[in-house]
């Protein structure tokens, strides 16, 4: 694969983590898992390849600044679903001391 398709194909990859976040934020979670899997896929093929660096360092520093900017979107997201998931547990919690009221309460 030639540098300048890396590159591009590392830029989509971060195009994708910002979607993610895009969706994280408006807690459009089957949105964000969807896009998760495409961006999966764009990584299965950008890593297939052997890690090189290049002789180019302008090429280097964008590969570079690319990789730290999906990173950091990953951190951003798992921020953002751990917040989700406190919340869920809490509601899955509530519904589940229901169930055991309700169960204690019931006539046979």
């Amino acid at each position: 694969m030639q540098a300048a398709e890396v590159i591009q194909r590392y830029e989509h990859i971060l195009a994708a983590s910002g979607e993610m976040i895009a969706a994280a934020e408006e807690n459009r979670w089957e949105d964000l898992v969807n896009l998760e899997i495409t961006r999966r896929d764009l990584i299965v093929v950008v890593t297939a390849e052997p890690a090189t660096p290049y002789a180019d360092a302008a090429l280097q520093a964008r590969k570079e600044s690319l990789i730290r900017g999906i990173l950091a979107a990953d951190e951003r997201v798992k921020a953002l679903t751990a917040a989700w998931m406190t919340e869920m547990e809490g509601i899955l919690t509530s519904v589940q001391a229901e169930r055991k009221l309700a169960r204690a309460y019931e006539t046979g």
